[in-house]
């Protein structure tokens, strides 16, 4: 098995990342990283423990409109990892955190509340672009199994399975531009990269041509809906014609991107991701199509497994890392604060 340089420090990472992504990459590359180590969170169906107040928030927490059951999400980060991040399209100071233990809210007021009574191992987790009452999953209800692809028209109160009984999703992506085009890739239950034309009623699988390993994320383009990147372990892949097809981004393969959010700035794509760059990891920035990065922010105080740009403010960007803490850039990811 072939190590790139400084081999305690990449198995270390590594080993970190895979475990954070828990349910993000199949099993058999956590054996690969960790002899064994990926068992550990590859298949776990925890109960969630807490001790949260069953009582409800106030009104001013609430998301407005919506009539969604929130309950005090009190040390959440505690026996928790992140699967999913996203930013309300109308709010950008509301964001939603898929978990392992159930969906969580931040609310305006800067309180963390558990959306809905179902405390699912939310995977694939995506808010619709257009519709801030709407969300897509998939995952593993907290009595096993998988969820399939599922919606929930009210903001996570209730979800329906739609499609893909039996299948567990860990990435998912939404077409910007066409909210009716959808990119999956399953760990379980299916094989490789699917797409809906239909918003997730029906799938095929793509040629996938080029691309081996399992994504961390997918981003499609905002204005193109054929246009999408994978980031894995081994590099970030480009496909323009829908996933059938993929290619390398040359500068990714020594220093592979975990987390990807994209942006159109006039007539340029704009890219930022976490790098896994050994002397200075961190948030990057390109607008050449990943060709070369510029340095944004390295103290993330841990590995970048997601991050979100708000849709009504795009100066506004929010990461997760690996040990949960939340931050926040309200200058395109130029400083940043942690959220507590």
């Amino acid at each position: 098995m072939s190590q790139p340089d400084s081999k305690d420090y990449n198995m270390m990472k590594w080993m970190g990342i895979a475990m954070v992504a828990c349910c993000a990459i199949p099993i058999a590359f956590f054996l690969f990283l960790g002899g064994g180590l990926g068992v550990w969170f590859g298949r776990s169906i925890q109960q969630p423990t807490s001790n949260q107040s069953t009582n409800q928030p106030n009104n001013q927490a609430q998301p407005k409109a919506v009539n969604v059951f929130l309950e005090k999400a009190v040390n959440w980060q505690v026996n928790n990892h992140v699967h999913g991040l996203t930013v309300n399209r109308d709010n950008p100071n509301i964001i939603y955190v898929a978990s392992h233990n159930g969906l969580l809210q931040r609310s305006e007021t800067g309180e963390w509340f558990w959306m809905g009574k179902e405390r699912a191992d939310y995977m694939g987790f995506t808010a619709d672009p257009i519709n801030s009452k709407r969300f897509y999953s998939s995952g593993h209800p907290h009595t096993g199994g998988n969820l399939g692809f599922q919606i929930s028209e009210n903001q996570g109160q209730d979800w329906k399975q739609i499609s893909m009984p039996g299948v567990d999703f860990h990435a998912i992506a939404i077409a910007p531009s066409n909210p009716n085009v959808f990119y999956g890739w399953p760990a379980s239950g299916a094989q490789g990269l699917h797409t809906s034309n239909d918003r997730g009623k029906t799938w095929v699988k793509t040629r996938m041509t080029g691309l081996g390993d399992a994504p961390f994320d997918l981003a499609v383009d905002p204005q193109n809906p054929k246009h999408l990147f994978a980031t894995t372990r081994s590099g970030m892949y480009e496909s323009t014609n829908s996933g059938n097809d993929w290619t390398l981004v040359p500068s990714t393969r020594e220093v592979p991107v975990i987390s990807l959010a994209l942006q159109k700035e006039g007539n340029n794509l704009i890219m930022y991701g976490y790098r896994f760059l050994k002397s200075a990891p961190g948030i990057y920035r390109s607008s050449n199509g990943g060709k070369t990065w510029a340095k944004l922010w390295t103290e993330t105080n841990g590995v970048v497994v997601k991050l979100a740009i708000a849709p009504s403010n795009p100066r506004i960007f929010y990461t997760v890392n690996d040990n949960n803490a939340v931050f926040q850039s309200q200058n395109s990811g130029k400083t940043w604060i942690e959220l507590k």
